[in-house]
């Protein structure tokens, strides 16, 4: 089948991709944008007519893909693969027609083990991983103690000596901590690894100003990116700014022997989990942002799908089980109860662990 052009891409009805989001309009072609900051009054605004969409809160607008990244917190290729899953559709990928790109287009320089360093910006906006930045602040951040953290480790099946295995930590000052990297590191630097909102030069605060439990991504021997689960606000799940979704615990795997069971889950806390019972799991970053390149190390593996059970949990399913048939590689799949996660089947497979 030939492929679509990006043009065409952006022609999909734009009713009809919020719905696949779970954007439902409330009113006419209005509805409360999924940034959460409405409270009574529906802000964002589709038009159909120009096939696009407006926040008039945020100031976030544009096209279907736009749409897809700002709402699922997924870069440009990860969107268009949204969509082919989603419509069915064979996108052709022509860069030349892609105009500046958003959400982390960097691709992600692996730092060595010896000398984990600063990632030279590659894309338009400037934005990279910083695992040096990372590790120094991973490095002064405490280890999960406050009952408040405790609490969510337990209440998701994560024991807490997985917790200190993968480096879990919680910064108990976030402002204290915002301070300490802008004096240790510069605004400039902070602002483009994607951890401070504001502007380069005028920072504002870290992207997780309230309690919140960091999950480190290690490459490499390396902190490569570094995931907030913010207890106590929202977003739950802080991301740093622009920088590209890596696939959480991607080491863990290399070392397997052929054969071996992995587990594909979507979260990290669902990861947590099954590594607490002695699983090997791996986690992606929201339901469509697993990508082609990873295929390759899961092929002499036997892959074990952990949907939730949930509508995204069937957009993942889908997406994940489409790139292997690709390969000519079958997984299999564990379906939780409607409305579960993997944090709840963990717990309901301890008696087996």
């Amino acid at each position: 089948m030939r492929g679509s052009s990006l043009d065409e891409i952006k022609e999909l009805p734009i009713r009809e991709v919020a719905a696949r989001l779970n954007i439902k309009t409330l009113s006419g072609n209005k509805t409360m944008c999924f940034g959460g900051h409405d409270k009574r009054t529906p802000s964002l605004s589709f038009r159909p007519a120009k096939n696009s969409w407006k926040c008039f809160g945020c100031g976030l607008g544009g096209s279907v893909i736009d749409l897809v990244m700002q709402a699922r917190q997924i870069d440009f290729d990860a969107a268009l693969d949204w969509l082919a899953v989603e419509f069915g559709v064979n996108v052709r990928r022509d860069r030349s027609a892609r105009g500046p790109r958003r959400k982390g287009r960097s691709a992600e320089r692996q730092p060595s083990e010896s000398a984990p360093a600063r990632a030279t910006p590659d894309t338009e906006s400037g934005f990279a991983p910083d695992p040096e930045l990372y590790t120094w602040f991973l490095n002064r951040c405490s280890r999960v103690s406050q009952p408040l953290g405790l609490n969510y480790l337990r209440t998701h099946g994560i024991s807490t000596d997985v917790a200190d295995r993968f480096g879990v930590r919680e910064p108990r000052d976030p402002v204290r901590a915002f301070r300490s990297l802008v004096e240790h590191w510069g605004p400039d630097r902070l602002f483009r690894s994607g951890l401070a909102f504001g502007r380069a030069g005028k920072l504002q605060r870290l992207i997780w100003p309230t309690y919140t439990l960091l999950f480190p991504f290690y490459q490499g021997g390396v902190v490569g990116y570094v995931q907030g689960r913010q207890l106590a606000g929202e977003p739950k799940f802080p991301n740093p700014k622009e920088i590209r979704k890596p696939l959480y615990n991607l080491d863990r795997i290399q070392a397997l022997p052929p054969g071996s069971v992995v587990h594909i889950c979507e979260g990290v806390p669902g990861a947590l989990a099954l590594e607490s019972l002695g699983r090997t799991a791996v986690a992606t970053l929201g339901a469509s942002s697993f990508r082609a390149e990873w295929v390759e190390p899961f092929l002499p593996l036997d892959i074990v799908l952990m949907p939730d059970g949930d509508r995204g949990g069937d957009t993942f399913r889908r997406t994940i089980s489409k790139f292997f048939a690709a390969r000519g590689k079958a997984v299999r799949v564990v379906r939780p109860l409607p409305g579960k996660h993997v944090a709840d089947v963990a717990a309901a497979m301890r008696g087996t662990a």
